[in-house]
């Protein structure tokens, strides 16, 4: 029988050799993504989420923002300012099953995480996506490019 010693350096030893493989190997994608914002508060991440046969934009609000009726949802527009998508924030209120501490990305801040699909990879775009307000006045916007890759090709 193994020393207690000798179990937890197995132990140990064996997480060590597995870092970095766990889960990894269910990820369809992987993407880069510049973006420049507003520092808002409310809007506070936007990124490409790479899942296990898709890529989803991912965007973060805060909970205030959910709640706060000066925000009435979140707009999504590509480069010829046409509308992909309008997530109403009042409405969808504690509906997205998404956790931020899924995704490394967001892990850092909490809040109300929405998901927008864009497609099989490989997906590449520039997205604006804003907070608006009642009058469908941005209060917040947030303008991301990024690209993602099938796990097989390479990044630039």
């Amino acid at each position: 029988m193994p020393s207690r010693r000798e179990l937890i350096g197995s132990v140990a030893g064996l997480l060590s050799a597995t870092a970095g493989c766990l889960g990894n190997e269910d990820i369809v994608a992987r993407c880069g993504s510049r973006g420049v914002g507003s520092d808002s508060r409310h809007l506070r991440r936007v990124a490409p989420i790479e899942g296990e046969e898709e890529v989803a934009l991912g965007i973060l609000v805060s909970e205030q923002a959910v709640t706060d009726e000066a925000h009435h949802r979140v707009s999504v527009r590509d480069t010829d300012d046409n509308l992909l998508a309008s997530i109403p924030l009042l409405s969808n209120r504690g509906m997205s099953s998404l956790d931020p501490d899924d995704y490394s990305v967001f892990s850092s801040d909490s809040g109300e995480l929405y998901a927008v699909q864009l497609g099989p990879p490989p997906v590449h775009g520039e997205y604006t996506v804003s907070l608006v307000d009642p009058d469908d006045e941005p209060t917040a916007t947030v303008t991301l490019r990024f690209n993602c890759y099938t796990n097989s090709e390479e990044l630039p």
